[in-house]
Formats: C-alpha cells, sequence, structure tokens
C-alpha cells in the first residue's frame, strides 16, 4: 500500500476521480508516482465533434516517504475504491494514514495515455484570473443552449465546434476552459475569486494551472 502525504490528498485525489466517473463511469486514469508527488492524467469527454482526446486533465497528491516510483493505466473507479481515510501504516502515537493501492494494469487502455506532455521546459506565458475563466464558460455555455434552438444535427455541431474553440488570453481555447470548470479547478467560488491561472506552452501542448489542477490540451501548430 502506498501513503499519502496528508488526508487532503487523498480527499483531493478522490473528489478529482468522482468528477471524473460522473462524466464517464468507464474513465481510465494514467497514474504517474515519482518521488513525493503522485499525478492522476485523465482524458474528460470534453473534446466537442472531435473523436481524438485534445484536452487532458491533471490533479497531484503528496505522497509519504520513500514511496516507491509507479506509472500505470488504471481504471478511475477501481482507484477510487482503493483510496482508504486510515488504512495505513500506524505511526508512533497509533495515527493511521490515508493510502492506496495501485490497481491492476488495464489492457488495451486509451490511445492518449501512451503519450503524456513533459513535465519540463515549459515556456510561460503569462496569467488569466478565475474569474474570467468562468465567465468565459457560463457565456459559452449561455450561447449554446440560445443558439441550439431550431438547428438540425450538422448546424449543432457546427456551433458547438466554434464554441469549443474561442481563443481566450494567452491562446488558451474554450475547452480548455471548460474543462477546469467542469474538474472543478476552477474552486468552490469562482466568480468571486482573487487567484489566477497560470498559462504555459511547450511544442504543441498547451497547459493552464489553477490552484486546484491543471489542464492540458493538445493543438495543431507549434507556437
Amino acid at each position: 500500500m502506498y501513503v499519502f502525504a496528508s488526508p487532503h490528498d487523498a480527499a483531493a485525489l478522490g473528489v478529482y476521480l468522482q468528477r471524473l466517473l460522473g462524466m464517464d463511469k468507464t474513465a481510465a486514469v494514467r497514474f504517474v508516482g515519482i518521488g513525493p508527488v503522485a499525478a492522476a492524467y485523465a482524458a474528460p469527454p470534453l473534446h466537442g465533434t472531435s473523436a481524438r482526446a485534445t484536452v487532458l486533465t491533471v490533479r497531484t497528491a503528496g505522497l509519504g516517504e520513500g514511496a516507491q516510483p509507479f506509472d500505470r493505466t488504471v481504471s478511475a473507479g477501481q482507484l477510487l475504491e482503493s483510496i482508504t481515510d486510515g488504512d495505513g501504516d500506524g505511526d508512533v502515537n497509533g495515527n493511521r494514514a490515508a493510502g492506496f493501492t495501485l490497481p491492476a494494469q488495464l489492457t488495451g487502455g486509451p490511445s492518449w495515455a501512451g503519450l503524456l506532455p513533459p513535465r519540463t521546459g515549459w515556456r510561460p506565458l503569462g496569467e488569466i484570473p478565475l474569474r474570467q475563466l468562468a465567465e468565459a464558460v457560463a457565456q459559452g455555455n449561455a450561447d449554446f443552449r440560445f443558439g441550439a434552438l431550431g438547428r438540425d444535427r450538422v448546424a449543432l455541431d457546427n456551433l458547438a465546434e466554434e464554441i469549443w474553440t474561442r481563443e481566450l488570453p494567452h491562446g488558451v481555447r474554450w475547452r480548455a476552459a471548460h474543462a477546469a470548470s467542469a474538474m472543478g479547478f476552477l474552486g468552490p467560488q469562482p466568480e468571486s475569486a482573487t487567484d489566477c491561472a497560470r498559462v504555459a506552452a511547450h511544442s504543441r501542448w498547451l497547459r493552464l494551472d489553477t490552484p486546484y489542477g491543471t489542464v492540458l490540451e493538445r493543438i495543431s501548430a507549434e507556437l
């Protein structure tokens, strides 16, 4: 069994997995642990009309001292079930740490899990207030609801793609902001938040880091 650095880490990862499973009950997670940090990568079904996942979400969690490295693509549901709130080894005071066991490797896992973005070498582009991201998501959702009236399927797909690809500051597209909102990365009250998300670029990827998680978007050309 692996041990989390704190109960907060266990709870945050659990909420992330619950949100993911709320959108896709068969979701997979590539779960990578290096040193004191584990990162859970996932591809929520939020890529519009494109058949290929273009947005990944990442939630990190601290690990206890001495954790062995791991890298495994697993069922999000099984990983959630494996998280415990106090079944780890007890300390000298009898307290037990939250922990988890690694589920079995998925056979024939999703194609996106085969090639993750790099962990280093990102170029900072700037910041976007969380409030501005939340406002953009709300506006896009409202525009779709209003514009969908009376449209056929093809027209609906075209409208959706127009909204998905809207550009926000620093080249961030609406789909990335929507993923951040859907996964809870904009926080509990983003409309009144004072924090900002950081934007960075690396080759064919754009990265949106908020205090609550990360969204990675695959883009079609070099920045």
